[in-house]
């Protein structure tokens, strides 16, 4: 008797995708998924260096933008960008009408007269302390609290890493004082900006090269442009100048920055200019180590241009200084 077997069946062959067919959804995949977030393509295309690289970017961009705009695909991304806080930032604004402060001469002090009137903090309302500037600052807040414990100050803190003045198509700083001027309404704006911006510059009629005399005019319209955004009556700016430094470009382009930043803070009676070489570096030239009660101290980082936490409390010593005598603190 012969013995029935049940054997599985065969699997049916897999229907394959001819290779065009797939080639064809992979690219209208990627052609879809580049008009979606096209806004955020033509933006990393801007705000690259200046150079071939960008151009190019953004003429393969520009188009794509075009379509997105038109076709409104790009829109699902903007109201995530909205819900979620992360939209780009107002585009730079034209310094071409900014009225910059007349040079100074060389014997003229930088740091002027605190206003007459100014507010004495209480317990009640505390002196608002507000922290701006590149990754260089970001030390500098916490230090200054520390510097005032027990003492009626509250600090905001508005630093950007990676930002400065010469690239506003990457973060206009004007307009982001201008909105957190309004949002905290400090009696005392401390910032700081250079450790990115020695490198060329968009300026009126083209591209400017750091270093040059004509880069720094157009610095200065910015530093005026920054100034402006702060300024109200009653509060008071201390203006932390980037400190001597051991990359090439940076000191290059230095002795144009601190010229631009000092005119313009010397033309205004509520700022302050703080020249933290004369800190951190008092003999001159760069040093990662000054010396203190114990021996010596590691004030830089090993970039050699950012501060250690004790850099900062060394650095902050003569804006605590005059706060403390301006605002009858402790």
């Amino acid at each position: 008797m012969s013995e029935e077997r049940n054997f599985p069946k065969e699997p049916e062959p897999r229907r394959r995708v001819p290779a065009g067919q797939a080639l064809a959804v992979v690219l209208v995949a990627l052609v879809v998924g580049s008009l979606l977030n096209a806004d955020r393509m033509a933006h990393t295309a801007e705000t690259q260096p200046f150079g071939w690289q960008r151009t190019w970017a953004m003429r393969l961009t520009a188009p794509i933008k075009s379509v997105s705009d038109a076709t409104g695909l790009n829109l699902p991304r903007k109201v995530v960008s909205d819900a979620a806080g992360t939209t780009d930032g107002p585009p730079p604004e034209d310094t071409r009408t900014v009225v910059t402060a007349p040079p100074i001469a060389e014997s003229a002090t930088t740091t002027t007269i605190a206003p007459l009137k100014v507010r004495i903090p209480t317990a009640a309302d505390p002196l608002r302390i507000h922290i701006a500037g590149d990754s260089l600052m970001i030390p500098v807040g916490p230090a200054i609290l520390a510097r005032f414990d027990g003492d009626p100050v509250t600090l905001t803190e508005g630093y950007k890493a990676a930002t400065g003045l010469a690239r506003p198509d990457v973060l206009n700083w004007p307009a982001k004082l201008r909105t957190d001027m309004a949002a905290n309404d400090p009696d005392v704006v401390v910032l700081g900006f250079g450790g990115n911006d020695a490198q060329p510059m968009e300026g009126p009629d083209g591209p400017l090269q750091s270093g040059t005399p004509e880069w720094g005019a157009e610095y200065q319209r910015r530093v005026a442009q920054v100034l402006d955004a702060v300024e109200k009556e009653g509060r008071t700016l201390y203006w932390m100048s980037l400190p001597i430094t051991t990359a090439g470009n940076i000191e290059k382009a230095r002795p144009y920055m601190r010229k631009a930043i000092t005119t313009e803070i010397a033309a205004r009676p509520w700022a302050h200019y703080v020249d933290t070489s004369k800190i951190l570096t008092p003999n001159g030239s760069f040093t990662a180590y000054l010396p203190d009660g114990s021996g010596q101290v590691k004030v830089r980082e090993d970039d050699g241009v950012h501060l250690t936490t004790a850099g900062a409390t060394r650095a902050v010593v003569p804006v605590c200084d005059d706060l403390a005598e301006e605002r009858k603190l402790a």
